[in-house]
């Protein structure tokens, strides 16, 4: 038989050793005492917090400051677009959109506007980073996900057009509805590849493992495979995804790394508050600001929109909930780079700040299904539907600088005066009240940038992470979620890495490779 190489997902080279697992404070462990995790419910980091409320024109004008205009002369793939994060390459935006989907799912019909109970939310995916949007519920459960061996993913079919020779769709019912346990991760073709990336990698953990312990059970190998293909992704959200977004004195605060031993330092989550809202609706959003114009996945297609708005016909953009065409191979070397930093033909993301790209006013009904198809406002309804605090009051909860009026910028980070306003400017009664999602957005602006008076002054000053409320909000969230759950790498310290080099030698850089290239028959 030939033998061949086949290009897989890997993200993390690390070593693994044993170790003792560390105590957390002890105020995370008396909470632990009274909620030892989440279940499936959402609820508050900040509940003594007042909901703030917003008017109608108020939203609208936030919603039209923040949704850009369609861009009608992109930048030519050979210059550096103004819009662009040096820092971080296109493809953590989705990868980051994978692990959303992994965490948190209320699926319940929602017009946006009705006023609604947190503690009556459902959340249908399971608080960890267990992978349950790519295995379901298990083999026995989730059959149809499987092959009849019961230990391997069905695999999709295979996509030309990448150098990826292995690349594939998402596997497909004859009506062209993907057979995959979270049905958003058909969303679009970027995280459709990701999700096919996974079920690739943990193929080939099944075939390695029977290769070497042909003893086993189909249930046996099927399980240490997926603990594997698990314990590599929470690596890569620890250690490579999270230094990218959040800034690192306070990940480092709050999950300590001594000698490559991981302990958790938790001041505002507990398992308590389930899935916080403040997470969900707002701090994790930020990706949404990240989103590129356009992408090149391959040589062969041209650069094309997340969505275009006429939803039903593939090819002429990247929206999925269908077949993918035959040539829409991806190419990760066009979205992750080794180095972690601009390199060149590898697209990067977009700044974090609180403008979002045409594309994402354009939502496919699928998507939508209700309420708006522009993001922008759906993400505002959505958090003042649910009583979110203000973005003001949440930092002073969390003992930081409060900014000022006039350096909340809502728009474009480009430095350009006509592309971002001071929020007070858009509607004076907004004075000191900024929604949770622009807050954040904004901060981080306001972070890499020096802004006074309502404009952007001097060269970049930091690189686009999110400011301290998202920082701290995601990064309790991500951390308290794996304390909480007995099987994470914190608690069995399955890895004892250092940080530093591990990114420095490895980011999930070549979704190419998740662990590293397994020779199959």
């Amino acid at each position: 038989m030939t033998r061949k190489r086949i290009l897989t997902i890997s993200m993390i080279a690390m070593s693994t050793l044993t170790s003792s697992v560390a105590s957390a404070f002890e105020s995370t462990q008396a909470l632990a005492a009274t909620c030892s995790m989440p279940t499936n419910g959402y609820g508050r980091m900040f509940a003594n917090l007042p909901a703030a409320t917003f008017s109608a024109s108020e939203i609208d004008a936030l919603t039209k400051a923040i949704m850009a205009e369609p861009e009608t002369n992109p930048t030519p793939e050979t210059e550096i677009d103004a819009e662009e994060n040096l820092d971080i390459p296109a493809g953590y935006t989705y990868f980051g959109q994978f692990v959303d989907h992994d965490l948190t799912l209320d699926d319940r019909p929602n017009d946006l506007t009705s006023a609604t109970d947190v503690s009556s939310l459902v959340n249908l995916r399971t608080p960890q980073f267990d992978l349950d949007s790519l295995y379901g519920s298990g083999p026995v459960t989730s059959a149809k996900l499987y092959n009849s061996d019961s230990m391997h993913l069905l695999e999709g079919k295979l996509l030309t057009g990448s150098t990826d020779t292995g690349a594939r769709d998402l596997p497909r019912d004859s009506r062209g509805q993907a057979i995959v346990g979270d049905p958003r991760n058909d969303e679009n073709r970027i995280v459709a590849g990701i999700h096919s990336m996974f079920i690739r990698l943990h193929n080939q953990q099944v075939d390695r493992i029977l290769r070497e312990q042909s003893q086993l059970s189909s249930s046996e190998v099927f399980s240490l495979a997926r603990k594997a293909v698990v314990a590599q992704y929470q690596q890569l959200v620890v250690l490579d995804y999270l230094p990218k977004i959040i800034d690192r004195r306070i990940l480092d605060r709050v999950l300590s790394n001594d000698n490559g031993s991981l302990t958790a330092n938790l001041s505002f989550y507990s398992s308590c508050m389930q899935m916080p809202v403040e997470f969900a609706v707002a701090a994790y959003r930020f990706g949404h600001s990240q989103v590129r114009g356009l992408y090149r996945i391959n040589s062969e297609v041209d650069r094309l929109p997340v969505f275009s708005g006429s939803f039903g016909t593939p090819g002429i953009d990247l929206v999925g909930f269908s077949a993918a065409p035959s040539n829409f191979g991806i190419d990760w070397s066009r979205f992750f780079s080794r180095s972690g930093q601009a390199e060149t033909g590898v697209q990067l993301s977009y700044k974090i700040d609180a403008s979002i790209t045409n594309s994402l006013s354009l939502l496919p009904l699928p998507v939508t299904s209700a309420g708006p198809a522009n993001l922008a406002k759906r993400n505002l309804l959505r958090s003042s539907q649910l009583g979110l605090p203000t973005g003001q009051d949440v930092a002073r909860a969390l003992g930081v600088r409060v900014l000022r009026d006039d350096e909340i910028l809502i728009g474009k980070a480009t430095g350009v005066a006509t592309e971002a306003t001071a929020i007070t400017k858009l509607a004076p009664s907004l004075a000191g009240k900024t929604p949770l999602w622009a807050y954040i957005l904004a901060e981080s602006t306001a972070s890499a940038y020096r802004v006074v008076d309502g404009a952007i002054v001097g060269q970049q000053r930091a690189p686009f992470r999110l400011g301290p409320v998202g920082s701290q909000i995601v990064a309790e969230t991500f951390v308290g979620l794996l304390a909480s759950d007995p099987n994470s790498i914190i608690n069995t310290q399955q890895s004892r890495v250092n940080r530093d080099v591990t990114n420095r030698h490895s980011e999930i850089h070549k979704l190419r490779e998740i662990n590293k290239h397994f020779e199959i028959d």
